[in-house]
């Protein structure tokens, strides 16, 4: 996920799915919209091998790949070879710890986590000082949220919002905003929240990024439960299915907070509809959408 991004704060954990990097996978994939994504990665490093830029940039598609779809235990796989080598592009360096550090956040080994963000902030800082790219400001503040400051973050956005206000990058924007209603959640700014996710979704919606498009929704649909707008996250929770496969752990996380909401509104049967929808067993759910699952379970089954 360049997100969300992401992330998508529906999954509990800002640390490790707030914002994609720079690399963007789905985009690379479009080339060969037929071809599975991680294959037509995969069979573009076999025949990239000699050329050392263009195999360094496709990596950073797979680490990008994993990212997205969470697959945390093959990102450390693909990385760690990496981790001890001095002669590598700065631009793949910093994608590396980045990715890195919010892999090891998630799993729970933060000081481990804040080791490599360091090394992210330093390249971060050298990077957008040398070319300016808006994304970097984002992904700059992104980590200034997870291991250090939200307000140093919400600065850094705003910063990056005014200084690029006429960008035409949808991503761009996608992120700015995303990013910023992580801060407001936070902040338990929820109509703000709404805000920035609105922005967010509309910056997105009509591109061809279907996963980014699937963040955007659950984001803003989460934004609105919290702002006890449960009707309009309803809609928008359901919109993301539009775009996931129904293997997809979006689909599953998604459920789950159709049947959180449904609750919240005094609707059990169809709480109970949607809980039943996730296959238990083939969903692997992080911490937070683990314990909330087994909340649900608990009180729909005694009523």
């Amino acid at each position: 996920m360049r997100i969300f991004l992401l992330l998508s704060i529906v999954a509990t954990s800002f640390n490790a799915l707030a914002s994609e990097n720079y690399s963007d996978h789905e985009a690379f994939c479009l080339q060969q919209p037929k071809t599975h994504c991680l294959t037509y990665i995969e069979t573009r490093l076999n025949e990239v091998k000699d050329n050392p830029a263009q195999w360094y940039k496709i990596k950073t598609y797979q680490f990008d790949y994993y990212y997205d779809y969470q697959q945390f235990e093959n990102l450390l796989n693909a990385i760690t070879p990496f981790l001890e080598q001095d002669k590598l592009p700065d631009v793949f360096k910093l994608q590396m710890y980045f990715y890195y550090a919010k892999a090891l956040n998630y799993i729970g080994k933060k000081a481990e986590a804040k080791t490599y963000a360091a090394k992210a902030f330093t390249q971060l800082d050298g990077i957008y000082n040398a070319f300016g790219d808006p994304l970097r400001l984002v992904e700059l503040a992104n980590l200034h949220y997870v291991f250090g400051s939200k307000k140093a973050a919400m600065r850094l956005l705003r910063d990056a919002e005014q200084r690029f206000a006429k960008n035409n990058d949808p991503i761009f924007h996608l992120e700015l905003h995303i990013n910023k209603a992580h801060i407001y959640l936070k902040w338990q700014q929820y109509e703000h929240a709404v805000k920035s996710n609105l922005m967010a979704y509309n910056a997105i919606k009509n591109t061809n990024h279907a996963a980014k498009i699937v963040l955007a929704s659950g984001n803003l649909a989460y934004s609105y439960q919290q702002n006890k707008e449960y009707l309009e996250a309803i809609n928008y929770y359901k919109t993301a299915f539009k775009f996931t496969e129904p293997s997809s752990i979006y689909h599953a996380i998604y459920s789950l907070r159709l049947a959180q909401v449904y609750l919240q509104i005094g609707k059990k049967v169809q709480a109970k509809e949607w809980l039943s929808r996730i296959d238990r067993n083939a969903t692997e759910f992080g911490k937070g959408h683990a314990a909330l699952y087994s909340k649900l379970q608990h009180a729909l089954s005694n009523n």
